[in-house]
């Protein structure tokens, strides 16, 4: 009998994938534990092994192609058997996930996403489909016009003071949103329903000849859909603080000499880690209605690869020694630059390290990441004239320092601005005095 094969989900945050190659053709005999394709996900290009033997009478989704999840992508069973009874049964009832995933060991190509929750499709003209006819009807503020507020006979529309001060601080147009009190008076639910409300994107100006259209890869598609989430989402505040490097930089230069490699950002994950122990109120995230704190510290490291950026996690970072967090932070970017991170080393950060200091950078602010409370962005170390505090007796006298500037992007919903400085705080006190945390 005749089995479909189906996109399986392959990660938390998988929606669809991209048929990245074909290993098998029609009429190709498959034995279990055979890799079959190379799948694009939100997170990495992985290889799927079968689950079943046959002959391969239909490859369904043709390479490149974005699918949902559960969508029919081959057909297998006995030669000579007809594949379309199979899909139409399977367009009944959900076709069952035939592969197995496994880590694609070798670099995807450059048209094919990374490995993370960020993840790219192969360029195609149909990765951005037109909005099919049985889209979902429109809101109730769309479908019913007449519902809007009407002016009163001094033109000013029916709201109370309330709604109105939210509306005005939230910059919404009273006249655009639907009242469900009295006589279609705006009330303060509903300028809160207004403001939650996705807002239509502004109309695409026209490309010029000289303009070149990117299809979106997997990768941007999930990394833009994910930062426009937790911009929208996110209650972002941002805290600066200026760390003296000085003492970080002798104790690296002394495990260099000992042959014992770390970078800066090795430091900066452990007093990081550290630090998330001594503050859980910022190891934590918003969880609707609630606030999670976690458990564990695991935390995300951004790096960057060629179509965006991927999110190794190193797990239980607080029990890791310096070497150890030095060691797994190569490795785990190391495979993510050779797009071959598996989905379990890219989730479950409970905060994350993003570094910019190497391209220059002395400063910067970055987005929170959904299901995480915090994110740390690290400047670059510069030399700069520092005035030292007098000996006894003495005057204050002018030197040259190592000087780094991070920022703590924070959800106002998790924590508020004391908790992030005193955070802060104690990573600065670490890195300032790093032999504590090396103890």
């Amino acid at each position: 009998m005749a089995t479909v094969v189906a996109l399986p989900r392959l990660s938390d945050t998988m929606e669809e994938g991209v048929i990245a190659k074909w290993h098998i053709k029609p009429g190709d005999k498959v034995k279990r534990g055979q890799m079959i394709a190379e799948i694009e996900t939100d997170k990495a290009t992985m290889e799927f092994e079968s689950f079943d033997a046959g002959v391969v009478l239909e490859l369904v989704a043709p390479e490149g192609k974005t699918l949902p999840i559960g969508a029919p992508i081959a057909v297998f069973g006995q030669a000579g058997e007809d594949p379309k009874a199979a899909l139409s049964g399977a367009a009944k009832a959900p076709a069952k996930a035939e592969s197995k995933p496994t880590a694609k060991t070798d670099a995807a190509p450059e048209s094919k996403h990374a490995a993370k929750p960020d993840a790219e499709p192969a360029a195609k003209t149909d990765a951005a489909p037109a909005a099919k006819p049985d889209a979902a009807p429109a809101s109730s503020t769309d479908a019913r016009p007449d519902a809007k507020p009407e002016p009163r006979d001094d033109g000013r529309i029916a709201a109370s003071p309330l709604a109105r001060r939210l509306a005005r601080e939230r910059g919404l147009a009273l006249a655009d949103i639907e009242g469900s009190g009295p006589h279609g008076r705006v009330v303060k639910t509903d300028v809160e329903r207004a403001a939650s409300a996705p807002r239509a994107a502004a109309a695409a100006a026209p490309a010029s000849a000289g303009d070149t259209v990117v299809e979106l890869s997997m990768m941007r598609k999930t990394i833009a859909k994910r930062m426009a989430q937790a911009n929208a989402e996110i209650p972002h505040f941002y805290l600066t603080i200026v760390v003296d490097m000085d003492r970080a930089a002798a104790v690296r230069d002394e495990l260099a000499a000992a042959d014992v490699k770390v970078s800066y950002n090795d430091l900066i994950v452990l007093a990081c880690a550290k630090a998330l122990r001594i503050h859980p109120e910022v190891n934590a995230y918003w969880n609707g209605q609630t606030i999670v704190r976690r458990g564990d510290v695991h935390v995300g490291i951004a790096v960057a690869v060629e179509d965006g950026l991927v999110v190794p996690v190193l797990r239980h970072t607080d029990r890791m020694s310096l070497s150890e967090i030095a060691a797994s932070a190569r490795t785990l970017g190391g495979k993510a630059r050779e797009r071959a991170l598996e989905p379990a080393q890219m989730t479950g950060s409970t905060f994350s390290v993003s570094n910019l200091g190497m391209f220059g950078i002395e400063a910067f602010a970055a987005v929170v990441n959904p299901g995480e409370g915090a994110i740390l962005a690290v400047g670059g170390i510069a030399d700069e004239a520092v005035v030292r505090a007098p000996a006894a007796g003495g005057a204050p006298t002018l030197a040259v320092g190592k000087r780094m500037r991070v920022t703590l992007s924070c959800d106002h919903r998790v924590m508020d601005g004391a908790t992030g400085a005193k955070f802060l705080a104690t990573v600065r006190g670490l890195l300032e005095q790093p032999l504590r945390m090396l103890a």
